[in-house]
């Protein structure tokens, strides 16, 4: 993470680290704490290139994802002061978020807003909530439609008002420099 831009101070909170051995070797793990400070999973991404062919897939879950709220063990004091939340699809995503200052963010890990987070939403009581899914209008337009579902889906439980769509300038935002997402995050007033 810190050649792809993620200081270890940023790293240092989330209690990661690489994999040597097991069914996520060769993967920086970021272990998944539920409430009562318990291990409910990992999520871990592959830490070399992956060949052309492969069917590595580039991030690897263990457990049940639907009953994750990352990383709430870290940051939830930051989300309940705020009053404003980013959802974004992976891990890889806040952090580049973290690394710019953005610290209010939930990882939904994939497209579907499950309903252990849209019970936290509830929970938090936010005054905005930002979906900001990958941005693949140059590729198969996932993310895209995904944010369109999340938005119908949150609009069930808050007012319109409290929510909007505003996915990274480019594909994700691993794939943004820092003044791309301070420039985003000051458009999405977060």
């Amino acid at each position: 993470w810190n050649k792809r831009g993620v200081s270890s101070e940023t790293l240092k909170p989330l209690q990661g680290g690489v994999a040597k051995e097991g069914r996520m070797k060769n993967r920086f793990v970021f272990p998944v704490f539920n409430s009562k400070d318990q291990i409910i999973g990992f999520s871990g991404r592959y830490i070399f290139p992956i060949p052309e062919n492969s069917k590595t897939p580039k991030w690897k879950h263990m457990g049940d994802k639907k009953e994750w709220k990352y990383p709430l063990k870290v940051n939830s004091k930051i989300l309940k002061k705020n009053k404003k939340v980013a959802l974004v699809e992976s891990i890889g995503d806040m952090l580049a978020l973290w690394e710019a200052g953005v610290k209010n963010v939930i990882v939904v890990f994939g497209l579907n807003v499950s309903t252990a987070i849209v019970n936290t939403l509830i929970s938090l009581d936010p005054n905005k909530i930002i979906i900001a899914l990958n941005n693949d209008s140059s590729y198969n337009n996932a993310g895209n439609i995904a944010a369109e579902k999340a938005m119908n889906k949150l609009r069930r439980y808050f007012d319109y008002s409290q929510l909007s769509i505003n996915l990274p300038s480019h594909g994700d935002f691993g794939d943004m420099t820092k003044d791309d997402i301070k420039l985003w995050a000051e458009e999405s007033n977060i």
